[in-house]
């Protein structure tokens, strides 16, 4: 008997959570999930604007080192209010000056092997199309410049910057650009003119116009 009552009182002490117990677990996990949970998806949400910060100073790089290595100067452009960009030497040749003079102040490579190296930004993020609420100024490509490569026609139908320029010592002009995602949210990068050094911004709410 004696040990029938020990073994029924190690059964009732080997029992479940009681109904406060669980309640008590619950809370605490709600607690830790309110905590938790909302620097997720903020960092979830801010990842692809900063990519598209990270992929826009890593081009402007690129094209500053293809200066300095090449002792010649390079230039960037982009599309306002679009996702693409490209990149190429500033020199021009007698034929690119007088397809220029068509169709605006526009430089274009030495041969083929020079053309444009065409990128974009990550869906849902656009270069802006102003700067400070200042439009930025856009300029079309001669279709010569463009021709062989792929969706020429389109590329030479789009409004472009006007140049990022790096000098052969690596140096520039002061240029601000920025990029921004749906949420009217943006990155600003800087080029310094004296270095060429880009630098990035926080996550910043765009001012209205």
């Amino acid at each position: 008997m004696i040990r029938d009552k020990l073994h029924q009182r190690r059964r009732q002490a080997r029992g479940g959570f009681t109904f406060a117990e669980m309640l008590m677990v619950l809370a605490l996990l709600l607690v830790v999930t309110g905590v938790v949970v909302p620097p997720v998806l903020r960092m979830m949400a801010d990842q692809p604007l900063k990519e598209a910060a990270e992929r826009a100073r890593s081009q402007l790089a690129t094209v500053r080192l293809r200066a300095l290595d090449s002792s010649a100067a390079w230039q960037l452009r982009f599309e306002p209010g679009g996702r693409r960009f490209l990149w190429m030497p500033l020199e021009t040749t007698s034929a690119a000056a007088m397809a220029g003079a068509t169709s605006g102040s526009v430089t274009a490579p030495t041969n083929a092997s020079g053309g444009p190296v065409v990128g974009e930004l990550p869906k849902g993020i656009n270069f802006s199309s102003d700067i400070n609420g200042v439009p930025l100024t856009i300029e079309r490509l001669p279709q010569e410049l463009v021709m062989g490569m792929a969706n020429a026609y389109q590329l030479a139908q789009v409004g472009w910057s006007t140049p990022v320029t790096f000098q052969a010592d690596g140096s520039s002009l002061d240029v601000e650009l920025a990029v921004i995602d749906a949420t009217n949210r943006q990155i600003r990068l800087t080029v310094r003119g004296f270095t060429g050094g880009v630098t990035v911004s926080p996550i910043e709410i765009r001012r209205r116009s």
